[in-house]
């Protein structure tokens, strides 16, 4: 059977430094680390993660705990979140908490005693205090995902919510659209309330005041697809209206929520952008399949996922010195087919 000393005589380092290769550290030089997993592929070496992670007090197992996988964003995330843990010598186990705080905390405790080495956890509850809460229960190294808030207890990555309401708002703004709706989340995500905030403000910076009847609050229901949601808002955006009055923009907070609002308006025999432009938000795949392909705010997801990984590896090889990182990514804005310049004669 190989060895971590078979190993370390055919890369010509110690066996020590091996380990640290097999660990993930930050302390082995290039050109070293090279060397040492050339004998391992060689050697065709295979540890024992069991007998290593009792020796080294390290699992090699990281938990991920998002708020459902129905969304394509969320399986993506798992996806790229694997990927890079198993690129850096981890595996990975996934929880759903369907934002029931009560979950959450039972899957946190869950993962804890399957020894993971750390969590990335999308949490229940966006606000300045949850790392602090989460702090209290939780004995293992954490990166908070999506999280709105910059936090001194531990590592976050987030994007730049408010600006992606900015430039969806921007974007109907350039395009001659001054009657704009838009659809909403539930009010305990922060990092929804910040889209919508940056939308409200995009469209105030050019004197455009959205109505109150124009935003339509879809609740995190997971009995009700994110496609019925958008069907459901066009019905609060027409209904009782005269046609003339109907709004000629509407931004979704999802794609899912997009899809039906284009889907309800094609129903209606309105026309998707001549009489009503839309824009989503995350970029799915699906969004550039559907007709008309979706003009959308897209997340830069993997490298998100990535980022979390390698802070909470950081995080689990520094212990006590880490000193927390707050990472805020950049959305962009992807122009297909479903906006359109306004034109009064339309609808």
């Amino acid at each position: 059977m190989v060895t971590q000393k078979d190993v370390a005589k055919l890369a010509g380092v110690s066996i020590s430094t091996v380990s640290r290769v097999l660990n993930g550290s930050s302390l082995v030089d290039g050109e070293t680390k090279k060397n040492v997993e050339s004998a391992i592929k060689k050697l065709n070496y295979k540890p024992n993660l069991v007998a290593y992670g009792l020796r080294a007090k390290s699992s090699k197992l990281i938990g991920l705990i998002l708020p459902e996988l129905v969304h394509q964003a969320y399986s993506m995330i798992a996806q790229y979140v694997e990927t890079r843990a198993s690129d850096k010598g981890y595996s990975m186990i996934l929880g759903v908490h369907r934002n029931d705080p009560e979950c959450e905390k039972w899957l946190i405790d869950d993962f804890q005693r399957r020894n993971v080495d750390g969590i990335i956890l999308q949490p229940v509850h966006d606000e300045p205090h949850t790392s602090a809460n989460l702090k209290e229960y939780t004995r293992v190294p954490m990166v908070l995902y999506g999280q709105s808030f910059s936090s001194d207890q531990m590592g976050t990555v987030q994007l730049d919510n408010y600006k992606a309401g900015i430039m969806a708002a921007e974007h109907f703004v350039k395009l001659g659209h001054r009657h704009i709706a838009c659809t909403a989340g539930p009010i305990n995500m922060e990092y929804l309330r910040e889209r919508l905030n940056g939308f409200r403000d995009g469209l105030t910076k050019h004197n455009i005041v959205i109505s109150q009847q124009d935003i339509c609050a879809c609740e995190l229901n997971y009995q009700v697809p994110g496609v019925v949601s958008g069907q459901r808002a066009v019905m609060q955006f027409l209904d009782g209206r005269d046609r003339k009055d109907y709004p000629t923009a509407i931004w979704a907070h999802n794609d899912l929520v997009a899809v039906g609002i284009i889907k309800e308006l094609h129903q209606r025999k309105i026309r998707v952008p001549e009489d009503v432009s839309v824009i989503g938000m995350d970029n799915m795949v699906l969004t550039d399949m559907i007709y008309p392909p979706l003009t959308t705010i897209g997340q830069p997801l993997e490298q998100m996922a990535t980022m979390s990984v390698d802070i909470l590896l950081k995080e689990i090889e520094l212990k006590e010195q880490y000193v927390p990182e707050n990472i805020r990514m950049e959305p962009q804005l992807i122009i297909r087919q479903s906006t359109g310049k306004y034109s009064e004669n339309v609808i």
